[in-house]
């Protein structure tokens, strides 16, 4: 069964549901771009892991530091003091979460040349110290030779262009391609996509003289459900997963629901 939506879930952005999503997309994609792409180029999935803390709490145990017992008397009459080992501090130890940050890059056949870098973005690269990583990961590939596609399916938190900042752009989604031009100002062509689109198809730039192929992501996020049985996973009856809708998308979200 496919999604409800025209394009981009916005169920799927839900915690539970992100992580196996922005998996399998990456997977897609690079199986669709592999699909089209000439022999002198492969795409490959990139996968960069980061641990973070989900939480430490400290279990209180209410045990005096040092006890004072009264032992039999000795025959002298005095009175013995024993000490006991202080109380250890009781900490519930959880593990790291393992969070997998994926990309696709389109590299030369044979001379595995980078030349194209697809960044998928995720909650972890739109927030904190995250999302100046990103930036200066971002600031590295627009110096560098190699084509930037960016993927951005998520509504919430900060988008980490300034270019679709200053002035903000007010849309669900953002989808933008700047190419690599030799002694030119890199120029991004922006596709601002709304929750009631479908997502377009974009270009995916390669080497001179060689032309863009397409990359058809509306194709690649229903193959993505329908693989992953989503319909089945998600419940439709429950509010949309934060953050809030834009007034017009709930509007719309209302008439068909």
């Amino acid at each position: 069964m496919p999604s409800p939506f025209p394009g981009m879930d916005p169920y799927l952005e839900a915690r539970e549901h992100w992580p196996s999503f922005h998996h399998l997309l990456a997977d897609e994609i690079m199986a669709q771009l592999n699909r089209t792409l000439s022999e002198r180029y492969y795409a490959s999935v990139e996968v960069r892991t980061l641990l973070e803390e989900v939480t430490v709490s400290t279990v209180h145990t209410v045990v005096p530091d040092i006890g004072v017992l009264e032992a039999e008397p000795h025959t002298t009459g005095t009175t013995a003091v024993t000490t006991q080992p202080a109380a250890p501090i009781q900490r519930l130890a959880m593990p790291l979460e393992q969070i997998r940050l994926r990309s696709v890059h389109v590299y030369t056949t044979g001379t595995h040349t980078l030349v194209t870098s697809i960044e998928m973005l995720s909650p972890v690269n739109k927030g904190g110290e995250g999302l100046e990583a990103y930036r200066l990961k971002r600031d590295r590939i627009l110096r560098s030779p190699v084509h930037l596609i960016e993927i951005d399916l998520l509504r919430g938190q900060q988008r980490p262009g300034w270019e679709v900042n200053e002035p903000p752009i007010d849309t669900d989604y953002i989808l933008l391609v700047n190419r690599a031009r030799l002694g030119q100002d890199r120029i991004s062509d922006i596709w601002p996509v709304a929750l009631n689109q479908p997502l377009p198809q974009i270009p995916v730039p390669l080497l001179e003289p060689d032309p863009d192929i397409t990359l058809d992501l509306s194709s690649a996020v229903s193959v993505v459900y329908e693989r992953a049985a989503y319909a089945r996973r998600i419940d439709y009856t429950q509010p949309v997963p934060p953050p809030k809708l834009r007034p017009d998308m709930a509007a719309w979200l209302a008439t068909i629901q």
